[in-house]
């Protein structure tokens, strides 16, 4: 069942010991995608889809890390900015044609109106993850998988992203500073809930660790 209350709270345990380099992430992907948009449209989607991955990428290892202290596993193997980077190096190209295959798929349904470019949206909002935690995995591969387990949770997700709605008026009264700290919150949050549409699927049979194989 999906549950954004815990998704939020796990979100939150997670992010304990790892809001500096959560709000590091944060900061340096807000600038480099400015400046990227500075430059060219089609250039600040890009740069923002495989920042967005790395970041996702680094919020996994952060939740393996805080799954392994919950079980008081000695494991040191924690999430650091050089996780961030290795994120970078090793899923640049499937983040980048996973952004161009996003950016022009929701950009043509809005074409049909608002509301078919916002459903589509959130058909594909879980494509980022599973490019992150997949890296050999195409991204029109990851773009189906995101429609599967998007699949009847459309609604779900949306008001996962409204109840947010408070702090976003906060952040936005603090000048955009809140955002700091509301956007890593936010998506760890996506992380969380990704990982429970992926179970969903495996238990009504929609989707088999196979299909997250190259």
């Amino acid at each position: 069942m999906f549950n954004r209350v815990e998704y939020k709270r796990s979100a939150l345990a997670a992010l304990k010991n790892n809001w500096g380099l959560a709000c590091l992430l944060t900061i340096l992907s807000v600038v480099l995608s400015t400046l990227a948009d500075m430059g060219f449209m089609i250039l600040g989607v890009i740069v923002t889809g495989i920042l967005n991955v790395g970041i996702i990428a680094t919020f996994i290892k952060i939740i393996s890390s805080y799954a392994l202290v919950s079980e008081n596993s000695s494991s040191t193997d924690k999430a650091s900015f050089s996780t961030f980077l290795e994120a970078i190096e090793n899923h640049w190209l499937n983040a980048l044609l996973g952004s161009l295959w996003n950016f022009l798929w929701v950009f043509l349904w809005s074409l049909l109106f608002i509301i078919p470019g916002i459903v589509k949206a959130y058909s594909y909002s879980m494509m980022f993850c599973v490019l992150a935690e997949n890296p050999k995995i195409d991204a029109m591969k990851a773009m189906d998988i995101s429609k599967i387990l998007t699949n009847g949770h459309k609604a779900d997700l949306f008001m996962m992203d409204i109840s947010f709605f408070g702090w976003i008026i906060l952040s936005c009264l603090s000048f955009g500073i809140g955002f700091i700290w509301l956007s890593p919150y936010m998506t760890m949050t996506q992380v969380f809930a990704y990982y429970d549409l992926k179970k969903m699927a495996f238990a009504q049979g929609k989707l088999t660790p196979a299909d997250f194989e190259a």
